[in-house]
Order: structure tokens, then sequence, then C-alpha cells
């Protein structure tokens, strides 16, 4: 196969994969930086690569093996992770993904890529546990799974849309595996999370199938407060049994909690 055959048949595609069909040496390497400049390819940052030839000239390609692409640890998190399991209310244009390889925020084809780091008090076991791999027609990515995707979006709505797109999104899950939530929220150590997590689940207890018990768990789990549930610690409506403050839109947050 040569580097039209190649590119023919790879949308996204890294230097390393590129070379385990195509050798290693500088003449592969020479072909394909050739294929760049003739806009059969683009570079899209180092090592990664998005074919533009044959079926892939006008194709729009899928920003999420993008991602995937830039490190093998890539993780997508907060709204991309809403997104890939169908949650989403709104769609974005914004890739959000968790690598520990050292790179930055970019923009390639109207799609803004953004970079996060992995939780550091997460350890790299619970790490693993808390992802799943989702398919897509050019191949698969990992992603966080519903349950830390839940957890992520409700203690960083300011990463994930914004407390109205988060709330409608994840009303649509039909049900919450409460010990999932659990093993993420201990692994985590963040009684803020466990705060705000523990209001939601508690507002959509008997919709998500989650127990009393599992609730008073978290509670048990609580340091003295007082938490917030956005970022911008605005304190409207006191919630005493989680010892959480909600914004001042409190009305509007139960609405769409209960779409």
């Amino acid at each position: 196969m040569g580097v039209q055959g190649y590119l023919e048949e790879h949308s996204v595609f890294t230097l390393d994969e590129f070379r385990g069909e195509m050798g290693s040496g500088h003449t592969a390497y020479n072909l394909l930086t050739r294929a760049v400049r003739q806009s059969l390819a683009d570079r899209v940052m180092r090592g990664v690569y998005v074919s533009r030839a044959g079926r892939f000239n006008q194709d729009e390609p899928d920003p999420y093996l993008v991602a995937a692409a830039i490190s093998s640890d890539a993780v997508m998190v907060y709204h991309s992770a809403l997104e890939l399991h169908g949650l989403a209310h709104s769609p974005s244009r914004r890739v959000q993904f968790a690598t520990t390889r050292p790179t930055s925020d970019f923009v390639y084809r109207d799609f803004e890529f953004r970079l996060y780091r992995p939780p550091r008090n997460l350890a790299p076991d619970d790490a693993v546990q808390s992802t799943t791999l989702v398919s897509r027609p050019g191949g698969v990515v990992r992603v966080t799974t519903r349950e830390r995707t839940l957890v992520d979006c409700v203690n960083h709505m300011d990463r994930s849309g914004g407390a109205e797109e988060v709330l409608r999104s994840l009303s649509a899950l039909p049900y919450v595996d409460a010990s999932n939530v659990l093993a993420y929220l201990r692994g985590l150590r963040s009684t803020t999370a466990i705060a705000r997590v523990g209001w939601l689940l508690e507002q959509r207890a008997e919709d998500w199938y989650v127990s009393m018990d599992d609730l008073a768990e978290m509670r048990a789990m609580l340091a003295r407060g007082p938490y917030y549930l956005t970022a911008t610690n605005e304190a409207g409506t006191w919630v005493p049994s989680w010892r959480l403050y909600l914004p001042h839109n409190a009305d509007d947050l139960m609405r769409w909690v209960n779409e």
C-alpha cells in the first residue's frame, strides 16, 4: 500500500501508526510530509494527522478521534462525555479531554480542543475503572463512565455548559448506579463534590433508584461546610441536609432537574 492508499483508508492516525504500516525510515516520513504539503493530509499537532484524501476530502473528521489520537491515555470529559453518552441537551464544538501528555489547547476545523489534567487525588486504578470505551464510526474513544460524568459535570458546571445544560442533560439518565458514584467520590476525596452530587441524587432518588442508605453514606462523608452548588459561591437557598447553598435561581434548578 502506498501513501495515497493509506490516506484513503485512515481518517485520523498517528505518526507511529503510519510508520507501523509504511515503514519507520525517512522515506515514508518524507512522503507523509509531502502529502501534507499537497493538502492530502493535515498535521493537527506533533504526531497526529488527519487525512484529506479520497472520501475524506470533504468529510469533517470525527473530533473525538482526533482528541483520542493525541495520547494513549486521552479521556473525553465533561460536556464531551455527555455528548458521547447521548445525554447532552445542546451540541457543542468544544472537545474536552484529559491527558497527562504535555500539550496545550488548540483549534482545528472550527473545533476547540480543550485540555484538562486528570484529577490529582485519583489513584491510577480508580481512574481506569471510572472510564469506558465508546465506539465511533472510525474507531473507539475512551470516555468517563456515566456515573463519573455525572459527578464531574455537577462538580464543575462551569466546565460543562453551565447549570441549565448540566441539569437538563443529566435529567435524561434512566437510572444511576449509586455504588459507582460512591466509589468515584471516595477516590476523588472532595467533600464539595459529595455535597453537590448528593443534593442532585436526592432530587432524583426515586427515578434513578438511589437508596436512602446511599444518600446517608454520602452525608456521613461531608465535612462542616458550607458548600455551594456553583463555582460563584452564590448563597441563595440553604439546603441543611447537604450543608449546601443553591444559587438564587433555585426554582429554575428544580425545574431543570425534573424535566
